[in-house]
């Protein structure tokens, strides 16, 4: 089970996901998102990852079919400090350079010239 909590500032979704994203999730997992990103007018998608737990291929997936939907639409989605486990999943598949990835907040001025830290 998790949790989607979404926090908007200048233009930026900042998504913060606890709990596990398992292939019995995913359809849930896949409707909040969108439901968060329609519910304003997002210009880009920071996922905090710090607090996710379990995550599987199939989340994975999720969050690879939001990317490719965000950048049709000329977006950009960054992943901020991966759990531990999540970094591991993105390696394992081969993809941990898929995703613009920060450790930090701070960082996330080299990929959104308009956060503010």
């Amino acid at each position: 089970m998790f949790d989607l909590q979404a926090e908007s500032r200048n233009n930026i979704n900042f998504l913060h996901l606890t709990g596990d994203v398992l292939l019995p999730d995913v359809v849930e997992f896949h409707q909040r998102i969108n439901a968060c990103l329609s519910a304003s007018n997002v210009q880009q998608v920071v996922l905090d990852l710090s607090q996710a737990g379990r995550m599987d291929k199939a989340g994975l997936g999720v969050l690879i079919n939001l990317c490719f939907q965000l950048q049709g639409r000329g977006r950009r989605l960054v992943l901020l400090n991966p759990a531990p486990h999540v970094a591991q999943l993105l390696k394992d598949a081969q993809i941990d350079g898929f995703f613009p990835t920060c450790e930090r907040e701070e960082e996330l001025k080299g990929y959104i010239p308009d956060v503010t830290g």
